[in-house]
């Protein structure tokens, strides 16, 4: 990715020399810089009389490229059930210069591409939500970690089994690491639980995967040179340093400044537009110091974008403005960024077909550390509501994406790894982002149904207690008559509301507090405003049988159960 950046920029300081002082022949120019048109407009000397021109074939092609971009998306994400940027890829793939070449000057779309990854990672970091962090404790850390380590480990044994190199090997198993909250999310919020402990312990899991792959890059980047004790541990320390004290920075100690010495003196409704702008002011002072200090220069977007996860206005002022164009951006990013360099050609390589599907292998690491995950409905383990929390995970972790390929890339720019190594891990990480998504659409449905199924069952068991209450009758007498009638069935159901701060590892503590009441968990779902000491909604619907389990001897009354 570095190399786009470094030839573009050396290549427009070529042109502007050659136009102001006429160093080199117009041809010269053009041998030099294959990404940039030829300037037309003759051979005045010292280049006086040149114009900027491009062709219509050129810019025809073009437009007809970035149509079959967004086709193919539609197509994959309406009709296939896929992710649309399955179809952004393979659009890229057969326009692109490794098939029929039909896309003019590639490396142009590849820079725009990479620009969009700044912006990707700058949304991830504005996007961070610090209490769902806080709320899913100690657990979801460990998901995250374990849910990186495992994959690279598989890969990483993978590509030594076949005979790759140790730098291969790492750089492989690296692209295996991180999770696509892009496709996970989309999913989990058709399925209405994104706001469950399940999901938040996902997002929460695939944000802490994206900090590890930035600090993956930074090692990568040290790998493609001479391998010595500095140039090993100067990038580790750096991509940590940047993230650890670099983060606490941005989450706790600018934000009060800013508030205190900035928005405090400027109207409410102009705080987005100068956080914005001094975002990016934070982001160009940032990404040359991450580049430099041997980290990866996305670590210094990322904190730029951290700096106002609490700022609500930055935050709509950021999506109101970029959210559009970061979209075409994106799309751009996996058509030729991703797609260009996918050796479609070599895909009639039985072994390039053969190691994809078996790098594919590496997708069990993820799959397994959704066998970890808390019982949060107090039901029998790996049972019923338990097992569904353990798939969805699973199958979310296992849907990698944008980071997967970034790394992929960044290994195959740096010669770390074969453009046939590359191609058996863009075909594992494709179908990463094709089987897990619809494994997991089926499962949320699956038990969507089964959970609707459970509450006909409570309604008709409800129906059962006998005449339900006149509307006529007070709302004590309706209080007695329901009191009444759940003794009878010795049965509860209950609505649990709880409003207090968010502190961290909440919601495992709330869920083992139920546990210990050995109640179940019908339904659980939390809602908070940003920022990092926020009050915490949380709505939770239990079934208590104790009434129906307990012998005469031990039960106590209604009143002392629910107290």
């Amino acid at each position: 990715m570095t190399s786009h950046v470094e030839d573009f920029v050396w290549g427009a300081f070529n042109v502007v020399q050659t136009s102001i002082f006429g160093s080199s022949s117009s041809a010269d120019v053009h041998d030099t810089n294959e990404w940039t048109r030829q300037l037309g407009g003759g051979g005045g000397e010292g280049g006086a009389e040149q114009a900027t021109h491009i062709s219509f074939q050129d810019l025809y092609a073009s437009i007809i490229f970035f149509a079959c971009i967004y086709v193919f998306g539609q197509i994959a994400a309406r009709f296939l059930k896929m992710p649309s940027l399955v179809g952004e890829i393979f659009a890229g793939i057969i326009l692109g210069p490794n098939l029929t070449e039909f896309v003019p000057y590639p490396i142009s779309f590849v820079m725009l591409g990479e620009i969009g990854l700044i912006l990707l990672v700058i949304e991830a970091g504005i996007d961070i939500d610090l209490t769902t962090l806080k709320l899913i404790g100690t657990r979801g850390l460990i998901i995250a970690i374990i849910g990186s380590i495992l994959p690279i480990a598989i890969a990483f044994g993978i590509a030594l089994a076949i005979g790759t190199d140790m730098k291969g090997s790492i750089a492989a198993g690296a692209s295996f690491g991180p999770t696509s909250l892009g496709i996970a999310m989309n999913i989990l919020r058709q399925g209405k639980i994104v706001n469950t402990p399940v999901g938040q312990l996902i997002i929460s899991a695939a944000v802490i995967d994206d900090m590890i792959a930035l600090i993956i890059l930074s090692q990568l980047s040290a790998l493609s040179g001479t391998a010595d004790v500095a140039s090993i541990v100067i990038p580790i320390v750096s991509a940590l340093g940047f993230l650890v004290l670099g983060g606490y920075i941005a989450v706790y100690v600018l934000p009060p400044i800013l508030d205190r010495h900035l928005f405090s003196r400027i109207k409410k409704e102009n705080h987005g537009s100068v956080g914005l702008g001094l975002m990016f002011l934070i982001l160009f002072a940032l990404m040359p110091a991450t580049y430099y200090a041997k980290s990866s220069f996305l670590m210094g977007a990322f904190i730029s974008g951290l700096v106002f996860c609490r700022n609500h206005d930055v935050h709509v002022r950021f999506v109101t403005q970029f959210k559009r164009l970061l979209q075409w951006l994106m799309r751009i990013f996996f058509a030729a960024s991703i797609g260009f360099q996918v050796p479609i050609k070599d895909f009639g390589n039985g072994s390039v077909i053969g190691y994809g599907c078996l790098f594919t292998l590496a997708l069990l690491g993820k799959l397994a550390v959704g066998f970890i995950v808390p019982n949060f409905n107090n039901t029998e383990k790996f049972r019923g509501l338990h097992l569904r929390d353990c798939l969805v995970t699973g199958f979310s972790m296992a849907a990698e994406g944008e980071f997967a390929f970034v790394i992929a890339v960044f290994a195959a720019d740096q010669g770390l790894i074969s453009p046939d190594l590359y191609a058996s891990i863009v075909l594992a990480v494709l179908i990463s982002t094709i089987i897990p998504p619809f494994a997991l659409r089926f499962t949320i449905s699956y038990y969507n149904n089964l959970a609707l199924k459970m509450l006909k069952e409570a309604e008709d068991l409800e129906r059962q207690r006998g005449r339900r209450p006149s509307e006529d009758l007070s709302p004590q007498e309706l209080e007695a008559t329901l009191r009444e009638q759940i003794r009878a069935n010795k049965i509860v159901f209950l609505c649990i509301q709880i409003q207090c701060s968010s502190t961290w590892g909440l919601i495992p503590k709330i869920i083992s507090t139920l546990s210990k009441l050995k109640v179940e968990v019908i339904d659980n779902r939390s809602w908070h405003p940003r920022g990092v000491d926020t009050t915490l909604m949380t709505e939770i619907f239990v079934e208590d049988d104790y009434f129906l389990s307990a012998s005469e001897e031990e039960t106590l009354t209604i009143e002392e159960r629910i107290a």
